[in-house]
């Protein structure tokens, strides 16, 4: 299908990029659109890890402040998420994830550690942001550091165990909001089920 791009420019730089488009896009009946403006926010591809120790039946989740959260539930700002970081520049996502696995949760893990689950777009109407989703058996491996993020980035990390029993209950309750964190039990626990 076929999409025409009449104008496109950059209306906002920072850490976040807001780009601006005029185009017309081929429509399931064969025509092309009238000309539409859309709005995209790019902020290039993340990845999330989740950390689960198959030994013990356990999870590491990490808890920080989200200001975005806070403006729609202040209740709910400090969000209990999987481990979560961009990807920089030229990095590819699996360096990435074994960076930020370090940074948040103090796990030195090998890259053969890491199960890729899928990609996922958490908003496509607004973002071309993209997800790369990994699952990470830590049974084993000590924690290197107490994990909690970057200092010089303000990030101020809790890590959380939890057993699989909470993480479950929890998960059924609705306490977990953030979308990579659903998607990642969603699949852990949809393989629990098929190899039961």
């Amino acid at each position: 299908m076929k999409v025409k791009i009449h104008d496109q420019q950059r209306i906002f730089e920072g850490f976040i990029n807001l780009d601006k488009a005029t185009l017309q896009f081929e429509k399931f009946n064969g025509r092309m659109s009238r000309i539409v403006k859309r709005l995209n926010v790019y902020r290039g591809d993340a990845v999330a890890i989740l950390l689960f120790d198959s030994k013990q039946r356990s999870f590491y989740f990490v808890r920080q402040f989200r200001y975005p959260i806070y403006t729609a539930e202040p209740e709910n700002a400090w969000t209990l998420e999987v481990v979560a970081g961009s990807v920089e520049g030229t990095d590819q996502p699996i360096p990435t994830a074994l960076r930020e696995v370090e940074e948040e949760a103090g796990f030195r893990i090998d890259a053969d550690r890491l199960k890729p689950i899928g990609r996922c777009y958490p908003s496509p109407g607004g973002t071309s942001e993209r997800i790369f989703l990994y699952a990470a058996d830590v049974a084993g491996i000590n924690r290197t550091t107490d994990g909690g993020g970057l200092a010089a980035e303000e990030e101020d990390i809790q890590v959380v165990k939890m057993s699989e029993q909470a993480v479950r209950q929890a998960f059924i309750s609705g306490e977990f909001r953030d979308a990579k964190t659903l998607l990642t039990l969603h699949w852990y626990f949809g393989q629990a089920k098929r190899s039961e």
